[in-house]
């Protein structure tokens, strides 16, 4: 699995239309191919603070998406965010559920 992480610092005045820019991604991510999900944080410690994560089946399928033309929405994101917005793509080779909390604390 690959995980795609987005921050964006998104001052209070200019919110509204970074949302309405957001909300346009989220639907037409998650009906490409590979998508296992797409959602769209904020901070609760910082209200300024925003994350756009997006799940993919594997590299290919994510290098696919980020070709598309769709992706010129998630770019003008990145505009208005006060700050550098970090992009970082994750690669995961494994992933525990809560029996690995079981397994730690010798519940199982």
């Amino acid at each position: 699995m690959v995980v795609v992480t987005l921050w964006f610092k998104v001052p209070g005045e200019r919110r509204k239309d970074f949302l309405d820019s957001a909300l346009l991604v989220i639907e037409p991510t998650l009906i490409q191919p590979g998508c296992i999900s797409c959602r769209l944080y904020q901070d609760l410690n910082d209200p300024n603070a925003v994350f756009l994560v997006e799940e993919w089946e594997s590299r290919e399928k994510l290098d696919r998406h980020i070709k598309s033309e769709q992706y010129r929405i998630i770019l003008s994101l990145m505009e208005f965010s006060s700050e550098n917005p970090e992009f970082k793509i994750n690669t995961i080779s494994k992933t525990e559920g809560l029996e690995a909390i079981q397994t730690v604390r010798g519940f199982g």
